[in-house]
């Protein structure tokens, strides 16, 4: 499955800004996240709908958020600020 293009990473501009103020969190590629060389967080935009998918805790896979409301957005950005404090303790 394909990553989502710029053109879908613009209705969550305020979510992607967020990722990015998490310490240790770089954006190697519009809208795909990394921590310490390792993938963390990117977008998926499957039959029109956005997805995002977040390393899991323990680092085997990933969790699939979907991205269609501001709720969903805050629980998005919630664990990505968790779990790489978790990461970046390790």
């Amino acid at each position: 499955m394909a990553h989502a293009d710029t053109t879908a990473l613009q209705a969550i501009q305020p979510v992607l800004r967020q990722l990015r103020e998490i310490k240790g969190v770089r954006e190697m590629k519009p809208g795909i996240f990394y921590i310490r060389g390792t993938a963390f967080a990117h977008f998926h935009q499957e039959g029109g709908v956005l997805h995002a998918d977040l390393k899991k805790p323990g680092g085997s896979g990933f969790d699939r958020y979907p991205m269609a409301t501001a709720p969903q957005h805050r629980k998005f950005v919630d664990d990505a600020r968790l779990r790489a404090g978790r990461l970046d303790d390790e």
